[in-house]
């Protein structure tokens, strides 16, 4: 991993882009060795059919690309509200020229938006041989022991007498949806970053290993589908059918968009289809690892981001138990996982010696 300079030998592009893909190398080797063993794997079990590079198509970077005009957007209000420079335009355009319009940002933010489109499709590919590989079997075991770790109660009942209302529900249902599009928001933010290198390499490792070992190694070791479909899965008397009922009659009254997706994950998983985020997967929790993974990245950056989204995460992670996705367990996992591997990835960025770039003078 070797830190990208701004002032290299040689002015063309060619040379810039070898400087940056150098900086990437890790992340580029880590992606190719995951496309190579689940390729392996999924041709052993003659399932190669099932393995996709491209299953996202354009969806990464069109994201990409509303995310970037929406921080343009966001960028020149700023200036024109806070800053007001006695030259507006000329002030925009010498500041995007000079400090956002510079080769290796854009040129490291574009092979990120590469491998992030590639290193998805693998991971839903792999997301949705889980019940494949190992049929559904831990449930009644972590419902358990989920049990057990709370008093001999289930922890969404633990939460109902404080949060069980229609109004409490859709609101923590709509900040548990927003996870997609925090996490897109980071990427982009992270992706195009120039200012703390290793912060920004400490982050991609941390995600793409991460997701691997917890979102398909130990998801398929602990096969679970989750309390919404313990009873579908299991066979055994539903102690979670007392929460699918609230969730339903809370519907009634104020939505709970849970609901719907519950129920299209289930066809999609009985049809066997096809459709993007396809994947039922209990523990451990990629929702509360990436969260934990969000707050762990702002709070270096910024003590007052990294709070917001550090509760963010205690959001998700009630939420997660709340609308049924998750045993509480799930989430403890996820989290401590999550942190030893962001303490792992920082420890290889400083080891490589990824020190923090200066924008140009």
């Amino acid at each position: 991993m070797q830190a990208i300079t701004y002032h290299l030998k040689g002015t063309g592009y060619f040379a810039r882009f070898a400087s940056v893909l150098r900086a990437h190398i890790w992340l580029v080797a880590i992606v190719l060795l995951y496309l190579a063993t689940a390729y392996l794997i999924l041709w052993h079990h003659g399932l190669t059919q099932g393995m996709s590079v491209s299953r996202y198509g354009l969806v990464v970077p069109q994201m990409t690309a509303v995310y970037l005009l929406f921080f343009a957007l966001f960028y020149m209000a700023y200036v024109m509200v806070m800053v007001r420079p006695a030259r507006l335009i000329r002030h925009l355009v010498t500041d995007i020229q000079g400090h956002w319009l510079v080769a290796e940002r854009l040129l490291g933010g574009l092979i990120m938006v590469f491998i992030l489109q590639v290193f998805f499709s693998i991971f839903t590919s792999m997301k949705a041989m889980i019940p494949v590989f190992n049929p559904f079997s831990w449930d009644a075991t972590l419902a358990e022991w989920d049990r057990a770790l709370h008093g001999g109660v289930d922890p969404w009942a633990l939460m109902q007498p404080l949060i069980g209302y229609p109004l409490v529900t859709t609101a923590i249902n709509f900040l548990y949806q927003c996870w997609l599009f925090i996490l897109y928001g980071i990427l982009v933010w992270q992706a195009f970053a120039l200012s703390d290198q290793r912060l920004r390499m400490q982050f991609f490792l941390t995600l793409v290993v991460l997701w691997v070992l917890l979102g398909n190694v130990a998801a398929t070791l602990l096969s679970s589908a989750g309390p919404v479909y313990f009873g579908r899965i299991t066979g055994l008397e539903d102690p979670f059918q007392p929460l699918m009922s609230y969730l339903r009659a809370a519907s009634e009254v104020s939505p709970v968009w849970a609901l719907e997706v519950h129920d299209r994950l289930w066809g999609a998983y009985v049809a066997d289809s096809d459709q993007l985020g396809k994947g039922i997967s209990a523990m451990p929790s990629i929702h509360v690892a990436t969260s934990v993974l969000f707050a762990l990245t702002a709070w270096r950056a910024s003590r007052v981001l990294g709070a917001v989204l550090w509760g963010y995460a205690a959001v998700v992670m009630v939420g997660s138990v709340h609308l049924a996705w998750h045993y509480a367990l799930d989430g403890y996992v996820a989290a401590a996982l999550t942190w030893l591997l962001w303490r792992g990835a920082g420890w290889l960025a400083a080891r490589e010696g990824a020190p923090a770039i200066q924008p140009p003078s």
